[in-house]
């Protein structure tokens, strides 16, 4: 619940309204946050909420993807059933939240050794797999934070101490 909270009010400041240090909730605040979602990007598989009386739908992606499905598109839906009104959660509660998506692979290697370029090469290789390093190297998919870190964590591990930076970064919402 905090990572939503701290992103709405970036998210709030960025596109200039205000929330309040006393922890004011801006009037139709959702309606403000639904605008700025590309909801064109919502993968085909993703997992949406009809529940609506759900008591957490305010802050959930999956009840705010419901609500843009296009009519002629069949689609995945949570058991309604799921949340627990006694401790209003819900195991596939997803918050709205946007992550920093790198891409490219090619130039990371630029500044090593024929030897360290090998071996780090080979470790990032095996870790995520033939394809998917393919997709990342030319830039057909983008990396999730977690797949950035792994590959820092690489360099890392081989003594490489400057900063892995990748050809460019987006801001995407995390599906």
């Amino acid at each position: 619940m905090t990572d939503f909270w701290q992103f709405t009010c970036i998210l709030v400041k960025k596109s200039l309204y205000l929330y309040s240090k006393s922890g004011y909730k801006i009037p139709n605040f959702f309606k403000i946050m639904e605008q700025s979602i590309d909801f064109s990007t919502m993968p085909a598989t993703y997992i949406v909420c009809w529940n609506s009386n759900c008591p957490l739908k305010d802050n959930c992606l999956r009840q705010l993807g419901a609500s843009h499905i296009r009519k002629d598109r069949i689609v995945t839906s949570v058991n309604i059933n799921l949340v627990k009104p006694e401790t209003g959660t819900c195991n596939m509660q997803r918050p709205v939240r946007k992550v920093r998506m790198a891409w490219g692979l090619k130039h990371i290697y630029d500044n090593l050794t024929y030897k360290q370029k090998d071996s780090i090469y080979l470790q990032i290789h095996n870790g995520i797999g033939n394809t998917t390093y393919y997709h990342y190297y030319n830039e057909r998919k983008p990396m999730k934070p977690e797949v950035q870190q792994y590959i820092r964590n690489v360099f890392a591990q081989h003594g490489i101490t400057e900063p892995v930076e990748f050809r460019r970064y987006e801001e995407v919402i995390d599906w």
